[in-house]
């Protein structure tokens, strides 16, 4: 029920970007909204448990004792019950939208009821359950999404034209496969979120452009291996372009925040004043085909500082995703002492992958060294605070008061080094 209210109270047409300004996340905070799978135990065990299943598997059982159990267990619930029909399967048994469904389970190696393979059965429930959340609740969204997308405004295509590449006279077609993104991520034509555990959409093995199956149909025989569009910098998942280039954090990041301590830090309004919209793009367009830029000529600071928050606008991701935001927030305002706070913090944090961690970590101490010059340069803690949570976290649909981030973020800069510690 919460989340059809969800819904209607963010109508899909009147969608925005969520504070990105790019990509739509909306679909990725509604697949963290469904069931999580828990499986119904069996205790003590049957005989002759196949190899491949646990605790979850129930023996031959009927379907009605099966199905009161699992209702009496709640959304989410799940086990597996031996067939009498099929010898070479068995039934999975789960709990969505308070019905019991009932699939043929088979195992090759992997588990699989359709076309994909999962290596446990809790993803496969997993799985299962996102798409039938994600499919009920935004039907209507998902089979207009590819419609009304404008393939010129799409990522691939405004990439090619930031890059000036060229058009060649032949045309060429994507090499698509089906492709399992293990972060989350982000289809290339329309910017939606790629929804589910493993095979989400296909992927160009010449170029890297990625999609939903239903958008990479709508693509133009357009694929340019040339443009480097797997190698850029800019609206590019963070572990993704750290392992693309090998670095810890982002180049752009790195480079940014060591011209700001170099000849900003006693500017008035650093981070505040906002510098220039085309030189910023300019440098956006450096970066993704360059790789490395020389910021040092640039002759306005503010331009630096602001290609920064540029930066961390365009992430599909923000650097602390709602799960982590979530858990954070909770245990931030739910804790009485500053050192229960850190406490909180810090465990939150650990959900942080290695990526993300790092560069918030490097962004918090930049920070700190901002706030240390506030004398001169006017922007203390708490105005860094209220410039950069917006970026920084993803706060949802139904953001916590602006003002919960605000006092988040500060204490995070103010104690980075505690709550961020496994990350230095």
């Amino acid at each position: 029920m919460e989340d059809e209210l969800y819904w209607k109270q963010n109508d899909p047409s009147c969608w925005r970007q969520n504070g990105t300004g790019y990509w739509k996340q909306n679909l990725y905070l509604l697949q963290e909204g469904a069931p999580k799978p828990r499986a119904v135990k069996c205790f003590p065990p049957p005989e002759n448990v196949p190899p491949q299943y646990g605790s979850e598997f129930h023996g031959l059982i009927e379907r009605e004792f099966a199905e009161r159990m699992l209702l009496e267990a709640g959304e989410g619930a799940f086990l597996v019950r031996a067939s009498k029909r099929s010898p070479d399967a068995a039934t999975l048994c789960m709990v969505f939208d308070n019905h019991v469904l009932n699939y043929k389970l088979y195992y090759d190696g992997f588990h699989y009821v359709g076309e994909k393979r999962f290596e446990t059965i809790e993803d496969l429930v997993a799985d299962g359950l996102i798409t039938m959340h994600v499919e009920k609740n935004a039907n209507d969204y998902i089979q207009r999404m590819a419609d009304d997308a404008v393939y010129e405004q799409s990522p691939y295509s405004q990439y090619q034209k930031a890059t000036n590449t060229r058009r060649s006279s032949v045309s060429r077609c994507h090499n698509f496969v089906s492709a399992t993104f293990r972060i989350p991520h982000y289809c290339d034509y329309c910017r939606n979120f790629m929804w589910g555990l493993v095979q989400q959409g296909v992927k160009c093995e010449d170029c890297g452009f990625c999609a939903h199956k239903k958008c990479s149909e709508r693509t133009l025989h357009d694929c340019r291996p040339e443009a480097k569009y797997v190698k850029r910098m800019f609206a590019v998942d963070i572990s993704t372009l750290c392992m693309a280039h090998s670095v810890s954090v982002p180049p752009v990041v790195t480079s940014c925040i060591a011209e700001v301590e170099k000849r900003g830090l006693d500017v008035e309004g650093i981070y505040r004043v906002s510098g220039s919209h085309e030189q910023m793009e300019k440098l956006r367009r450096q970066f993704d085909t360059l790789h490395k830029v020389d910021l040092t000529v640039v002759e306005d600071i503010h331009t630096v500082a602001g290609l920064l928050k540029l930066y961390l606008r365009l992430l599909p991701q923000q650097l602390v995703p709602f799960s982590v935001y979530r858990s954070l927030l909770t245990g931030f305002t739910t804790s009485r002492t500053p050192h229960e706070q850190s406490k909180a913090c810090s465990k939150a944090l650990q959900d942080l992958n290695e990526a993300n961690g790092r560069t918030l970590s490097v962004l918090l101490l930049h920070m700190q060294k901002v706030a240390k010059h506030s004398g001169k340069n006017k922007m203390s803690v708490e105005n860094l605070a209220t410039i950069f949570s917006p970026t920084i976290f993803c706060s949802g649909n139904t953001p916590a008061l602006p003002q919960q981030q605000h006092h988040l973020l500060n204490f995070l800069i103010q104690h980075s080094n505690n709550v961020l510690l496994r990350f230095s």
